[in-house]
């Protein structure tokens, strides 16, 4: 017998667990290959390199590889750990270091290999499917089915090397232990886990206040002072650490109890309740993990969907206008300019605002406008004017949900006390009257006081055009013939403005970002479905031999099936549970952060998670239970 017919002799006889490992790698393959479908589609070959859009897609694909690669990982160490015993035996017949090597690398490239071609093989079946559902998410036109050679070619490629990188690392993760302990690696006991009341106070003190910290308090002053960059990460990791102690102690706390209720002795409850205890710390990893990717995958789908709220509304914030042509007054393109735009616009039943403002070139960054400019301006947002005397200033933000500076530039200071004049500001406003950034601030004076500061001719003037119509967001063909023949000028004498064509950037933006969160949270929620799938397929052997002894003493195969139905609710329901009621916590957190409902999509996220819950419990109960019954029947 060759070593490849070993090899092969090896997998079909274990099959069930290669089977989980190859399951685990062909799902995230065909995530992986999907996405890459829809990033090299023909209808999204005029997105620009270099572009938002552009970015977000390879953005995507980086993460949806990154977490393919994590989640393989994980698998392969599983499939590593279960496979001790079985490189002891080979050990003990006599077979060297390098043998080992070579048949771990043909095993896990021959899997590997064997993934690739069957999600490839599915994802051509399903890419029709997973291109309608891009072409709704995205709301773009057409989105066709078309052979995608270039998907093929990297999601071979990646992850060749992928598996090529696994093969060569793997081996080394069993090269250190002894025989001995490989024979045994299936008969260790798992060490007990005592109820710690100190460590469950510690438990509850990190979660119970890094999560409340990270959501609803995250605007607390004391919380703000620290810097986010700092706050957020720390905050994280403490709760990834107190959510993982308080599982373990919850979980051996709820279990005392349960033994000392008189109805633990009833019926199948001692062996349901005595199973979890006896695979305590197995059980809480397995639940941990999965609560962490089922975490993951509420808030990437809800939190990306939120960014599709308020897209208009923060376009209107952004620019104030639907149109904006701003000019500076020795700009000779200025009066082609305004009148290609008046001939456009007047026919769409458009209304014209004109103000004038005066700014330094030495401090650019803010701007005067007189009283009775303001008001005219303020009308096509909106706004109510203002009423100034002498000396009065009302400050107006340069960015959107920005409080303006109180505080006038050294440049703005000097030419106050040169005019003569002792300013304080009366009032303020944090709605921007240009588009956001282009000042840092304007500031509104008295018709007086604005006349002094111009006729002393130390400013420059610029000139805003501005424009409100009706269905700005449809006007796709007029942004594109304005943006082509005005724009922007390189030196900075004269830009163009449209609302229409930032909100198209933006929606866009977001919906491809919703789609890469979407394709992320498929592959969470498989993860997590996997993990114990995985962690019930690999323990298999192990529960066959205890439940054949307890089956000896009387126990039936209902009672059997009872028992394996219940421990199973609790591995797949408890997780959820916990995710379920942190993703509650942080959704008020983020309804108050970025305005608007969001109560409609979490209840439906919710419905929809607990659904496919729901379905992968049914599905691997089932599985699991004529597995185990089988082979119990099969080996008497």
């Amino acid at each position: 017998m060759t070593f490849n017919n070993i090899v092969l002799h090896h997998i079909l006889r274990d099959k069930w667990t290669y089977f989980a490992y190859f399951l685990s790698s062909v799902f995230s393959i065909f995530i992986f290959f999907c996405f890459s479908v829809s990033m090299f589609h023909p209808d999204l070959s005029l997105i620009a390199n270099g572009s938002a859009l552009s970015m977000a897609m390879m953005a995507g694909a980086v993460l949806v590889y990154l977490f393919s690669f994590m989640f393989i990982f994980y698998s392969v160490m599983s499939f590593m750990k279960v496979k001790e015993k079985t490189l002891g035996l080979f050990v003990m017949m006599g077979a060297s270091r390098l043998q080992i090597k070579q048949l771990l690398f043909r095993e896990n490239m021959l899997i590997g290999l064997a993934a690739i071609l069957a999600a490839i093989t599915l994802g051509l079946v399903f890419a029709p499917l997973f291109l309608k559902v891009a072409k709704k998410i995205m709301q773009v036109e057409g989105f066709a089915m078309y052979f995608p050679y270039k998907a093929i070619i990297l999601t071979v490629l990646m992850f060749f090397i992928l598996f090529l990188l696994i093969s060569f690392v793997s081996p080394y993760f069993v090269r250190k232990q002894k025989l001995i302990q490989l024979l045994k690696s299936d008969k260790k006991p798992e060490k007990e886990v005592r109820f710690s009341p100190a460590n469950l106070i510690l438990a509850s003190i990190l979660v119970g206040f890094s999560l409340p910290l990270l959501t609803v308090w995250h605007d607390a002053l004391f919380i703000r002072s620290i810097s986010q960059t700092i706050r957020v990460p720390v905050l994280f990791i403490v709760f990834v650490i107190g959510l993982y102690l308080l599982y373990m102690q919850v979980s051996v706390f709820m279990l005392n109890i349960i033994q000392k209720q008189e109805w633990y002795f009833r019926k199948t409850n001692l062996l349901t309740f005595s199973g979890l205890k006896s695979q305590i710390r197995t059980n809480v990893k397995i639940m941990y993990l999965v609560s962490l990717l089922l975490i993951g995958t509420f808030f990437t789908i809800v939190i990306l969907y939120s960014g599709n709220v308020n897209v208009e509304q923060n376009t209107k914030l952004n620019y104030p206008y639907n149109y904006m042509y701003i000019s500076k007054v020795e700009n000779p393109n200025e009066q082609e300019h305004v009148g290609l735009l008046q001939q456009i616009l007047s026919s769409r039943d458009s209304y014209f605002y004109k103000f004038e403002v005066l700014y330094n070139e030495q401090d650019g960054r803010q701007a005067i406008i007189s009283e009775s400019e303001y008001n005219q301006a303020v009308q096509g947002m909106g706004g109510r004017g203002v009423s100034l005397n002498q000396d009065e200033i009302y400050m107006v933000s340069g960015s959107p949900k920005i409080r303006p500076g109180l505080n006038f530039s050294p440049q703005l200071q000097a030419v106050f006390q040169k005019a003569g004049m002792a300013p304080h500001v009366v009032g303020e406003s944090t709605r921007n009257m240009t588009p956001a950034g282009y000042f840092r601030q304007m500031i509104v004076l008295s018709e007086h006081d604005y006349m002094t500061l111009r006729q002393m001719q130390l400013f420059h003037s610029l000139r805003v055009f501005a424009y409100n119509i009706d269905n700005w967001k449809e006007n796709s063909d007029t942004d594109q013939f304005l943006k082509q023949h005005i724009g922007f000028s390189d030196d900075g004498e004269f830009g163009f403005f449209s609302a229409g064509e930032l909100f198209r950037v933006e929606k866009n933006t977001k919906n491809l970002l919703f789609y890469v969160g979407f394709m992320l949270s498929l592959i969470f929620m498989i993860a997590a479905l996997s993990m114990i799938y995985f962690r019930l397929i690999t323990d298999l052997d192990k529960e066959r031999e205890k439940y054949k002894g307890i089956m000896k003493l009387g126990l039936s195969k209902k009672e059997l099936s009872t028992i394996l139905s219940r421990q199973l609710a609790v591995l797949f329901f408890a997780p959820f549970i916990v995710a379920s009621t942190i993703f509650f916590i942080g959704m008020m957190f983020l309804q108050k952060t970025i305005g608007g409902s969001l109560g409609a999509v979490t209840v439906f996220s919710f419905a929809l998670f607990l659904v496919v819950q729901s379905l992968g419990y049914f599905v691997v109960n089932t599985k699991y239970r004529k597995s185990l019954m089988k082979r119990l029947i099969n080996h008497p």
